[in-house]
């Protein structure tokens, strides 16, 4: 019997009703400090029938009918990136889970790793026991206090277990696995990054090729995922490629973790088929305030997809065609009150902040955009901001080095599409159409949860 302090999460993380639960199904109903209490509930048995009835080829060819796309924002077909790095030559291969980096607002990995850690241990094992690699790596990150407690224990139980560690359940594969705490800094999001800190040198991104599959952590050929994957080819592996293709849509299968946030009733944390319409999800936070005047997709590097357009499906392809994104998973409703362009100088000076200062045209081009959005939010514009704002964007994006820098623009070029009266109105007039700016919209916009101030790492 599990007690109600055991089964705690943080106070920033509700779990909503409704949806398409599945990883989120087992929240709160075992202990997830226990081993015990997760096998009771089926937890290992994919990695059994992994490791004692499949052979490493055969679970990849699974993952691959499932059709599971990587959750961490790119939405990369999971099988293609553990062949490439099967078929890589080395004695020595590395996976990595990455709960490392990622948009502070963003529930779902941190929801994984504090209510039910052994899920995501599960699926970083059968995805070490599908490429052949014999390190097994857990990056979480350090404030993440209860999650780094939980990954640890899961970890050492599941050695203890057998299911980890020397021999696997009796057979002759070895897995180490070990757990790392990291800063957190929003650029570990991106693999490579992660993988420069996790080396010990400063998390900045790398020029490709070599891809990670090829020669990523200390030379050794490393896929990164991060925990909803992970979480995913657990679940399918107990559950089976049917069942997990049995929602979304032909080329969005299965499931995804979304914040819902902002303007709503109850903000939190809910699991949705992909597919879904993105008019759909902010009734599982209660509904709006008010009236919706338009959905940021994605997080920090997420568009503005505005009131008349969300008939639009929730999945990789519509969103990219919109200069949105699946990202981290956030979905930002906003209202009347919101102010659009105060809104996306938030979100666009969060990247700044959070730039490594690897690239110039990232380090030195997103200040430029915040100042540029500043001076027209004060009314005092320079005749060409608005040229800038356009041109130095598409300059980033062709030369960006990591897809954090390519979508730190969105959230302004999106608004200024959509809403290109807020911006002449705050340029010409001083006038904020919402009736609030930055200290009266944006604060309490995002207030639900903590940790939004930047904090560059």
């Amino acid at each position: 019997m599990m007690s109600d302090e055991s089964a705690r999460l943080s106070p920033q993380i509700r779990i909503l009703d409704g949806g398409e639960p599945r990883l989120l199904t087992d929240i709160g109903r075992i202990d997830p400090t226990t081993i015990a209490s997760y096998r009771q509930h089926g937890g290992y048995s994919g990695l059994e029938r992994a490791v004692t009835q499949l052979s490493p080829e055969a679970v990849i060819d699974e993952i691959e009918a499932a059709g599971l796309r990587g959750r961490g924002g790119a939405g990369y077909p999971t099988a293609a990136k553990w062949r490439a790095q099967r078929s890589a030559s080395g004695e020595r291969k590395v996976v990595v889970a990455n709960l490392a980096g990622a948009d502070p607002t963003a529930l779902g990995d941190r929801a994984l790793a504090e209510g039910n850690p052994h899920l995501v241990v599960e699926g970083l094992l059968i995805a070490a026991y599908a490429i052949g690699a014999s390190e097994a790596i857990i990056s979480v990150r350090r404030d993440w206090t209860a999650g780094v407690e939980r990954l640890r224990a899961a970890a050492a139980e599941a050695e203890a277990a057998r299911f980890a560690g020397y021999l696997v359940l009796g057979t002759d594969v070895s897995i180490g696995l070990s757990v790392r705490e990291g800063s957190g800094a929003y650029v570990a999001g991106e693999e490579t990054a992660l993988l420069a800190a996790l080396a010990g040198d400063r998390g900045m991104p790398w020029i490709r090729p070599p891809y990670p599959a090829e020669r990523g952590l200390n030379g050794a050929p490393t896929v990164v995922q991060n925990a909803e994957t992970l979480a995913h080819v657990a679940w399918i592996m107990a559950h089976s490629a049917e069942a997990f293709a049995s929602v979304g849509t032909e080329g969005s299968r299965g499931t995804k973790l979304v914040t819902v946030l902002g303007r709503v009733n109850q903000p939190g944390l809910a699991e949705v088929a992909l597919g879904t319409p993105l008019m759909e999800l902010p009734a599982l936070a209660g509904g709006g305030l008010g009236p919706i005047k338009a959905l940021f997709v994605g997080g920090p590097g997420g568009g503005a997809i505005e009131a008349e357009s969300l008939e639009l499906p929730y999945d990789y392809e519509a969103l990219v065609e919109r200069r949105a994104c699946i990202g981290s998973g956030t979905i930002l409703v906003t209202d009347a009150e919101t102010c659009m362009v105060d809104t996306a100088r938030f979100l666009l000076d969060f990247s700044a902040r959070e730039a490594c200062g690897k690239a110039v045209p990232c380090r030195i081009g997103t200040r430029r955009l915040v100042e540029a959005l500043d001076r027209i939010l004060a009314a005092s514009p320079r005749p060409a901001d608005f040229d800038l704002l356009r041109d130095l964007s598409r300059k980033m994006a062709d030369t960006a080095l990591c897809a954090l820098e390519a979508l730190a623009p969105n959230p302004m070029l999106t608004t200024l599409e959509h809403f290109p009266e807020e911006y002449r109105a705050h340029a010409e007039r001083g006038e904020c159409l919402s009736g609030a700016c930055r200290t009266e919209a944006v604060t309490p916009l995002l207030a639900p949860l903590s940790g939004i101030e930047p904090a560059t790492s």
